[in-house]
C-alpha cells in the first residue's frame, strides 16, 4: 500500500476534524481525486498526487495551515488560575523587498481597475504588506479587504452574500434570491468602486472564482479592481487547470507576483535590528535555511530566542533547538 496513502490516513485519524477535501483545498487535485485515492484506491499514486499531498501535509503538521480550532491560544498566567487569551505584541513593520512588491501590485490594481493575484508561502508577510500599505500609500484607496474562510471559500450563495453584506447590500438566505444579491453587490460597486482585496484564496473553489471573474467583467470599466492572495499553489491550479471557468478568470489577471520572502540580506538586518547580535555564521547559515524566507517563523524564532537565550550566544545547537520547538523540524 501506498506510504503517503498511510501517511494521509494516520494524519486524519489524528485528526478527526478535518478530511481529504480539506487537505486537497490546498493542492491541485480535486477533491474527488483526493478521496478515490485516499480512501478506495482507485486512483493511483503519481509523481503529482504524491508531491501535492507531502506539501500539504508537512505545512498542516507544522501549524501553517488548517490549525486546530483555529481559535486563538490560551496560556495559564502565574499570577492568576484562570485561563487567558494571548495579547498579541504589535511589532514595527519591517518594510522588505516583499512588503514593496505587494504595495506595486496593490498601486497597479487600483490606478489601472485590474486583476493582480499576489502569492508566497505561508508566513512571508502578505497580509501585514496589505496592512501597511492601507495604512499608508493607500490610505487614500477606497478598499474592501476580505479573508476567505472555509464558508465562503466553498459556497457561493455564503460568498455572494458575505460580501453584499460588507457593501451595505440586502442580503437574503433564499438561495433563489442569490442573483437579486449579486446584481445589487454589482450596481453598489459601480456606484461606489474600490479595490477589492481577497486573502486565504488558496482555499477558494471554481464557483466562488467565477463569481469574483463575473463580478470584474462588469465593474471594471468604473474603476474596481481586485487582488487575491495566496499560497503558491494557486498560481500553479490558474495555470494548469483545464477548467473553463478558472481558466477565464486566469486569462483577465494582468499582474502576477511571485514572493520569494525576506531575503537573507534583510534578515541579518533584522536579526541585528532586534537585538541578537551574537550569532555564529554555522548557527546563522541552519536558521535561515530553517525560516525559509517566512517572516513569521523569523519573529517567532527571536522571540523564543530573546526569551531563552538572552545575552548568549546564538549557536547550531540553539537553532535546532528552536527549529524543533516552534516547527517540529528537525535541522542539522
Amino acid at each position: 500500500m501506498s506510504d503517503i496513502r498511510e501517511r494521509v490516513k494516520r494524519f486524519l485519524k489524528c485528526r478527526p476534524d478535518l478530511s481529504v477535501a480539506d487537505l486537497t483545498t490546498y493542492t491541485e487535485l480535486a477533491p474527488t481525486t483526493g478521496r478515490a485515492f485516499v480512501h478506495t484506491g482507485q486512483v493511483a499514486e503519481t509523481p503529482r498526487i504524491r508531491e501535492n499531498f507531502e506539501r500539504v501535509l508537512r505545512q498542516a503538521e507544522r501549524g501553517e495551515i488548517l490549525a486546530p480550532g483555529g481559535a486563538a491560544k490560551v496560556i495559564p498566567m502565574a499570577e492568576q488560575p484562570e485561563r487567558v487569551r494571548r495579547v498579541a505584541k504589535r511589532r514595527d513593520f519591517y518594510q522588505t523587498a516583499t512588503a514593496e512588491q505587494v504595495g506595486e501590485v496593490l498601486d497597479y490594481c487600483a490606478e489601472q481597475a485590474a486583476i493582480g493575484v499576489i502569492t508566497g508561502d505561508f508566513g512571508v508577510g502578505k497580509t501585514e504588506a496589505v496592512s501597511a500599505w492601507r495604512r499608508g500609500a493607500g490610505r487614500k484607496v477606497e478598499t474592501l479587504y476580505l479573508e476567505f474562510d472555509s464558508f465562503t471559500a466553498a459556497n457561493k450563495l455564503d460568498f455572494i452574500a458575505w460580501l453584499a453584506e460588507a457593501l451595505g447590500v440586502p442580503t437574503t438566505a433564499a438561495p433563489q434570491l442569490a442573483g437579486r444579491m449579486f446584481r445589487g453587490v454589482v450596481e453598489k460597486l459601480r456606484q461606489a468602486p474600490c479595490l477589492l482585496i481577497f486573502d486565504q484564496c488558496e482555499m477558494v473553489r471554481v464557483r466562488v472564482f467565477q463569481i469574483i471573474r463575473q463580478i470584474w467583467d462588469r465593474t471594471h470599466e468604473e474603476g474596481v479592481g481586485v487582488v487575491m492572495l495566496a499560497a503558491p499553489i494557486l498560481l500553479s491550479r490558474m495555470k494548469v487547470s483545464r477548467t473553463q471557468d478558472l481558466g477565464a478568470l486566469t486569462s483577465r489577471v494582468g499582474v502576477w507576483a511571485p514572493l520569494a520572502g525576506v531575503t537573507r540580506p534583510e534578515m541579518v538586518a533584522i536579526v541585528k535590528q532586534e537585538g541578537v547580535k551574537d550569532v555564529a555564521e554555522d548557527a546563522f547559515d541552519l536558521w535561515w535555511e530553517a525560516t525559509g524566507g517566512s517572516m513569521r517563523r523569523l519573529m517567532a524564532a527571536l522571540d523564543l530566542i530573546r526569551a531563552k537565550h538572552a545575552g548568549r550566544r546564538v549557536t547550531e545547537k540553539t537553532i535546532a533547538g528552536v527549529a524543533g520547538h516552534l516547527w517540529g523540524m528537525k535541522v542539522a
